[in-house]
């Protein structure tokens, strides 16, 4: 432990060991956005007096948003190493910021599409449920690397340790009120978290218990004041999801559209710009429904080109926390390889009618700020873990 502890991290030796594949998926991914939100959306826009009638309204928008994500991406790979995020004051100060957004979010913000998860700050909307998910990866990173320094064990074995999990599900909990898709997301990273944590068995009792249970109070609170826990929205989304065809010009208007635009694209696609849907089909066509887009005008094989740049990252994540002894590291590298892996999945499934519409957005791809700068900021923060982590192998310390 003594050795673990004197561990030190020069950015400037640690730079050598970034595994740029996860840079050129990052860069590559982002590219493909921005050309797949201009076809999608191109036509929506220059029909909309909102767009001021200008085609290019949501690229221009979007590059903005990809060159200070990629400015942050940049900064916090080459520039930081992992003793900046393991000071106490920095998952202090992001739970306590995001507890404060999130409050700001409820009294001040704006409602879109049934849900009131939107931020006005000056020129920009924000999406605070967005950064959620991140800041509860560096948190509970934090706070057991933190407990397994003290108590020199893995597995921690005080029922006391299952607070900042409690803590957490509260929080998505909280989410969940406003944004049920990204709340979803929230609870995956949670629980994934605690079962690679491999608490005892008895504690996942405690923790299933204790949720259920408060989840089950806060949904009757819910339904005592309001008349029901889902709005008319999410529940008109379960509805389309089990019988999308029963209204085709109604409800099921968008998924039915969006089945079509993927049978469209077969194996080479229509060609960029080319597809059919996005004409007023898909009204959502840049944002929930970009998959589709890229389903109908690149085909499988763009389909599975996209997939294969998702799955390098995921696969990279997974990998090096499999290669370090260092707790801090493989919490985070695990945490945003399942963030990425249940953000495509519910975007994907949602579109294909795998699973039901959630509205959340297709990592790096669907048009939306918040979403890719969360992305952009995650992806640095992974490569930072990596990079250390290579460096501490070449070094002998796993």
């Amino acid at each position: 432990m003594k050795k673990v502890k004197k561990l030190k991290y020069p950015i400037s030796k640690t730079n050598q060991h970034i595994d740029y594949t996860i840079i050129l998926a990052y860069i590559v991914l982002s590219i493909i956005g921005l050309v797949m939100i201009y076809s999608g959306s191109m036509v929506k826009a220059a029909r909309s007096d909102f767009t001021n009638f200008d085609p290019k309204f949501f690229f221009n928008s979007q590059i903005r948003y990809v060159i200070f994500g990629l400015t942050l991406f940049v900064i916090i790979t080459f520039f930081t190493n992992t003793r900046l995020y393991r000071k106490a004051i920095v998952p202090v100060v992001l739970v306590a910021g995001i507890i404060m957004f999130l409050l700001m979010t409820q009294i001040f913000g704006t409602e879109v599409n049934g849900e009131k998860n939107w931020l006005r700050l000056g020129f920009i909307n924000l999406q605070t449920s967005e950064f959620v998910k991140l800041v509860i990866i560096m948190y509970l990173a934090y706070v057991y690397d933190r407990r397994h320094r003290v108590n020199n064990r893995l597995i921690p074995t005080d029922v006391k340790h299952l607070a900042p999990f409690i803590f957490m599900v509260i929080i998505g909990l909280w989410v969940a009120y406003n944004d049920f898709g990204t709340s979803m997301i929230i609870f995956a990273i949670i629980f994934s978290m605690f079962f690679y944590l491999n608490f005892p068995k008895k504690f996942t009792f405690y923790v299933f218990s204790g949720v259920i249970g408060l989840a089950a109070l806060i949904v009757g609170t819910v339904i005592v004041f309001k008349g029901s826990f889902l709005s008319d929205y999410q529940l008109a989304r379960i509805d389309t999801f089990f019988h999308p065809f029963n209204d085709p010009y109604g409800e099921g208007y968008q998924l039915t559209n969006s089945l079509i635009a993927i049978s469209n694209g077969g194996l080479f696609g229509q060609g960029i710009g080319n597809g059919i849907l996005k004409l007023g089909y898909l009204p959502e066509a840049q944002t929930d429904f970009i998959f589709s887009v890229i389903a109908e005008e690149l085909g499988l094989i763009g389909v599975l080109v996209i997939l294969s740049l998702y799955a390098l990252i995921v696969i990279k994540a997974f990998y090096y926390s499999s290669m370090t002894k260092d707790l801090y590291l493989r919490l985070v590298t695990f945490g945003i390889g399942i963030y990425i892996t249940v953000q495509c999945f519910f975007n994907i499934g949602g579109a294909s009618k795998a699973l039901p519409l959630t509205g959340v957005p297709l990592p790096l791809l669907s048009f939306g700020g918040s979403s890719f700068l969360s992305i952009s900021i995650a992806l640095a923060v992974l490569s930072v873990a990596v990079k250390e982590i290579r460096y501490r192998r070449e070094n002998g310390y796993d």
